[in-house]
């Protein structure tokens, strides 16, 4: 992960950390439905250009490019929007650059430093502060407010996506978050009408769903919590500490939790395991995500995923019996404890500083958030939209429904801010090796604990 820091340095001479405090105090992003209130507007700058619709009418060729990740089917959804824009506007062309996720990052960086990034861009929450050191490194909406419409978003919106230096980064889709997906068949037979809320509970019903298991999978072993993915025991514990201490990973370069309160979460990973809650070690087929038999055969009572994966793993659950699956929050650390949902934006839109047609890549990013026929092309294929007009259309047009909505009424509902850094590049991998050593058993809890702090500052110190 050294390479991801390396290719920074093209960027910038330091990286600085952005505060990361606990629970956000302010207000909740609004959920899926159209809005009550109109924002105060934004107001544009004195030297405002010619209004928006002038610009792309006036008939002068212009090429701009479009950058996004994603799956085939987000890609033709997207595609058919860049159509449908430039068939209004035949004299504007988008060239289309899209592909996996898979490094996507180190081009990006690598074309940012040599300033030929593509115009728009899809990017990560996490990037928009790290790749700056926590400055800008796109161009700043807020000089485009003549073009974009800032109040299609809250502040509280704009706020993830504005950096240290007061710019404004980008634009959010929408929020997101992990949420349990839950079996109903599964509880209902030991007598639950909803997944456990504490993980009391959930221990109580992991130990009646694992009576008869085998010491190893022979195929029919049950569990009341099925961690999806190598990513998954990171988010549950950072979850946990988030809902336990009320401090998220980091702030000014320093860690919040103790090694104290890490070792008690690594403690509750073997109670866990020993009341058959989770699998043990040794039956977690552990790199595998919706796929998994346990998930796809109905072996599990719930998996812990994005709001965006909600119908991903519910199309794989029982050949799609979603009517079966049901969702909730993530269980409180002790009765009664809090259930914060730690989200950050689903995906960024900003535009390049170095566009040679900046204007015309606003009013692309612009369209493609306000027009109608643009937004029913993309229906979720970028997740559920937050902006006002792309909520009340998905509302009208019955895109935001069932599993999906709800799991995403329940984040919101539930705010809880996930810290920037929380997925970054050089923190990240020092919480998974504490965790793989930790259940491989190389470890005990309390030098897992011990690494996962300790090994986490020193990559900090390094950022400073």
């Amino acid at each position: 992960m050294k390479k991801f820091a390396t290719l920074i340095g093209l960027l910038v001479t330091a990286m600085v950390v952005t505060a990361c405090g606990g629970p956000a105090t302010t207000a909740q992003p609004p959920a899926a439905q159209p809005p009550a209130a109109t924002p105060t507007p934004a107001q544009p700058p004195a030297d405002a250009a010619a209004p928006a619709d002038a610009l792309l009418n006036n008939g002068e060729p212009a090429t701009i490019s479009f950058a996004w990740w994603g799956g085939d089917s987000r890609h033709n959804a997207v595609k058919a929007a860049l159509d449908i824009f430039m068939d209004r506007y035949p004299h504007i062309t988008v060239e289309p650059i899209y592909g996996a996720f898979g490094g996507y990052l180190d081009n990006l960086v690598i074309q940012l430093a040599g300033q030929v990034e593509p115009d728009l861009i899809q990017v990560n929450y996490a990037w928009v502060h790290a790749l700056g050191g926590g400055q800008n490194v796109f161009l700043d909406l807020n000089t485009m407010s003549h073009i974009v419409n800032l109040n299609e978003w809250t502040q509280e919106l704009r706020d993830f996506t504005t950096t240290v230096d007061g710019q404004l980064a980008g634009v959010p889709h929408g929020v997101t978050g992990r949420v349990i997906i839950y079996n109903r068949l599964m509880l209902q037979e030991h007598g639950f009408a909803t997944f456990p809320d504490n993980f009391e509970d959930l221990m109580r019903l992991g130990a009646l769903v694992a009576e008869g298991n085998a010491t190893i999978d022979a195929g029919d072993n049950t569990y009341a919590f099925f961690p999806l993915g190598p990513e998954s025991l990171d988010i549950v514990m950072l979850t946990m500490l988030y809902n336990e201490t009320g401090r998220n990973l980091q702030a000014n370069g320093q860690m919040l939790h103790t090694v104290d309160e890490v070792e008690a979460v690594f403690s509750i990973f073997e109670q866990m395991i020993e009341t058959g809650t989770i699998p043990t070690w040794e039956q977690q087929e552990y790199p595998h995500n919706q796929t998994n038999p346990v998930w796809m055969e109905g072996r599990s009572g719930a998996a812990f995923e994005w709001v965006g994966n909600i119908f991903l793993a519910g199309n794989h659950f029982l050949e799609g019996d979603l009517d079966n699956l049901g969702v909730a929050l993530f269980p409180a650390m002790t009765p009664g404890g809090s259930q914060a949902a730690m989200q950050r934006p689903s995906l960024v839109h900003v535009v390049s500083q170095n566009s040679s047609h900046p204007e015309v890549a606003a009013y692309l990013l612009n369209f493609l958030y306000t027009d109608e026929d643009a937004l029913v092309a993309l229906g979720n294929e970028f997740g559920i939209p937050l902006s006002n007009t792309a909520s009340a259309i998905s509302i009208r047009l019955g895109n935001t429904h069932g599993l999906q909505l709800e799991g995403h009424n329940l984040l919101v509902s539930n705010f809880g801010e996930m810290c920037p850094l929380f997925e970054d590049p050089n923190l990240r991998p020092q919480r998974f090796a504490a965790i793989e050593a930790f259940r491989t058993r190389s470890i005990n809890a309390r030098q897992a604990a011990e690494r996962w702090v300790n090994d986490q500052q020193s990559e900090l110190n390094a950022m400073n």
